[in-house]
């Protein structure tokens, strides 16, 4: 399977849920399938990065990493919360 990266700078294709559960955000677009847990409309990363300031990716940005950055999974402990993101930005930096 091809590498496949969310604007936000999650591996996609990392992920257990790819494909049965969610497809993955380049292809889902803002309709990420965790809204119906947080009952949101868009993700508001991928709406600010893409729809907003028509960006690749959020490695683009000259906010990264913004307050959208902030949420937590509610499921993992602090330290996988702050590994996730320290993977993220990396690999948005390196995109």
């Amino acid at each position: 399977m091809d590498k496949v990266i969310s604007c936000c700078g999650v591996v996609c294709s990392e992920c257990n849920l790819l494909p049965t559960d969610c497809k993955g955000c380049p292809e889902i677009k803002e309709k990420a399938y965790w809204l119906e847990y947080t009952g949101e409309d868009v993700c508001e990363i991928y709406d600010c990065c893409v729809n907003d300031k028509h960006l690749g990716h959020c490695g683009k940005c000259t906010s990264l990493p913004c307050k959208r950055y902030s949420r937590n999974d509610p499921t993992k402990s602090p330290e996988e919360n702050a590994e996730d993101l320290r993977k993220q930005l990396e690999q948005l930096r390196s995109m």
